[in-house]
């Protein structure tokens, strides 16, 4: 980070070389530009901020390392491969050189990123006049201070506690930085740190309050401002709905429990009365002759999913790779497919779409993961989409809010909605399975449902992390992953960071 915040950036030298967010920069911008002659129009202030998503989507960042790739293979029940590097991060050894030149390279680009807002936003509040339009500037500013509480909120979990206490709130956290200088932001406290990320989230939804997500922006807007199309298509974008769900995560990693349950719960009453999602056919996907129509990533569901135009190298190299001499690929262990979480007692594996119904495909002795399919004949629909928030994990913020206090009935409710959606003939979770009968085991099966419901997100990977140890009882499940999800600590901050004077507290 101390040497993001002095790199002067981002968008402003490299936009001609971008792909495009919904396509908006491939129209728009043709050569490298200054910074002078990009701030100094409307559609210039539009491409910066695209490029704010382009540069999320960098393969050490949600492209690929903070989503499917490095996250999930840390905590994820993948089978062991040939490759050191996959062997290194799946037993957590943080200190291998390989590995650690990962990490710090996950740092650096995720700051990197909040460069990138933090420029975005200094010209914006430097230049009132060139986006005069009120909404618009409410909503380029809303998305970027919310882009920059997500960044860093999953900065501070991954590289340091996936859920306070009581006690922890003194401790030292990520710098957040929400300044566009040289000079580098100072460590601060979890207690200072959520204070600041809590008033970027509770403005940006402020701002956000007349997004067309919502269903109620203006006749006179979509026809002025939003004439050229770029405020379509929110769910490729930070936006109302998208924030409120980001404040459920946040309240949860607080353990402020009702609160955060209570915010989920009005995500999805707002979303579903706005129609701002469909949960998806799971029948009709089984059903589908051809892959390339299937809707792998639920993209229906998505209140917020990231435009990766580089998405199917990335894939083809680590997940549908020929595995030919020497090759490895992220591939599901059969082990565990085999048993849990896809076959528990009251768990058909024929049935539930994100299994081996569907989803998980034989290959190589164990099961390919299909969720990040692309090629070049898949439905452009659906194409190139990373999942950043799904209307499942509400449901599932309320089903583990719910196993945390015990309370069952609701517990279950939240969890078969979801399933219920998932293919499975008969929802409702662990009523028969003897496995279930104690309400000490209520969290391991929520935590189940998580791996089950975001296996390739990086939501899973959060909640292996938050969820106690205790909790974490798995039903008859591979040894290897087992110790996998006891051992999962935090990734160390990068090694400049700390002979400059940062310290990790844990």
């Amino acid at each position: 980070m101390i040497k993001t915040t002095k790199i002067l950036a981002c968008l402003l030298i490299a936009l001609g070389s971008l792909q495009s967010c919904n396509k908006w920069l491939e129209a728009t911008s043709s050569t490298q530009v200054s910074d002078i002659t990009l701030f100094s129009s409307r559609s210039g202030f539009q491409d910066a901020l695209c490029g704010v998503y382009i540069s999320m989507g960098d393969e050490s960042e949600y492209g690929e390392a903070w989503t499917w790739y490095v996250n999930d293979l840390a905590y994820g029940p993948y089978a062991q491969q040939s490759s050191p590097i996959f062997t290194a991060i799946q037993n957590h050894d943080w200190d291998n050189y390989s590995v650690a030149t990962i990490t710090e390279r996950m740092w650096r680009v995720g700051y990197f990123s909040i460069a990138n807002a933090n420029k975005v936003l200094y010209e914006l509040e430097a230049k009132p006049d060139i986006v005069s339009d009120r909404i618009e500037r409410n909503l380029m500013k809303g998305e970027l201070l919310g882009l920059r509480a997500y960044i860093h909120f999953d900065l501070m979990r991954m590289f340091g506690l996936a859920q306070l206490g009581k006690d922890d709130y003194e401790k030292y956290t990520v710098p957040y930085v929400t300044t566009y200088d040289k000079e580098p932001a100072p460590q601060r406290t979890y207690r200072e740190t959520l204070t600041l990320l809590e008033k970027d989230l509770d403005e940006a939804i402020t701002l956000l309050d007349e997004d067309p997500v919502r269903g109620n922006a203006s006749a006179e807007f979509m026809a002025n401002a939003n004439a050229d199309g770029f405020w379509d298509a929110r769910d490729k974008r930070m936006n109302y709905f998208a924030a409120k769900a980001l404040k459920a995560r946040v309240l949860l990693f607080r353990g402020e429990l009702d609160a955060a349950a209570a915010a989920a719960r009005g995500v999805i009453d707002e979303a579903n009365a706005a129609g701002a999602f469909k949960w998806v056919d799971a029948e009709a996907m089984t059903k589908a002759t051809s892959n390339d129509v299937v809707d792998w990533t639920f993209s229906s569901e998505q209140l917020f999913a990231l435009e990766v135009s580089n998405l199917q190298s990335m894939t083809d190299l680590y997940i549908f790779n020929a595995l030919g001499s020497g090759s490895s690929s992220i591939l599901v262990d059969r082990n565990v497919c085999g048993v849990a979480p896809y076959n528990l007692a009251s768990i058909a594996s024929s049935e539930d779409i994100r299994g081996p119904a569907l989803m998980l495909k034989f290959f190589a002795s164990q099961y390919r993961p299909y969720k990040y399919y692309n090629n070049s004949s898949y439905y452009s629909g659906y194409r190139n989409r990373v999942p950043m928030i799904k209307i499942s994990e509400m449901y599932m913020i309320i089903a583990e809010v719910a196993a945390e206090k015990q309370d069952q009935e609701t517990m279950l409710q939240a969890l078969t909605e979801v399933r219920s959606h998932r293919g499975i003939q008969d929802p409702s979770p662990f009523l028969d399975d003897p496995n279930f009968a104690s309400p000490n085991a209520f969290l391991s099966g929520v935590l189940m449902e998580y791996v089950r419901e975001f296996l390739g997100e990086s939501v899973g990977y959060f909640a292996a992390r938050r969820i106690p140890a205790k909790a974490r009882f798995w039903i008859n499940i591979d040894n290897d992953w087992r110790f996998r999800m006891k051992s999962l600590t935090p990734y160390p901050y990068p090694t400049d960071e700390l002979s400059y004077g940062r310290h990790q507290d844990l």
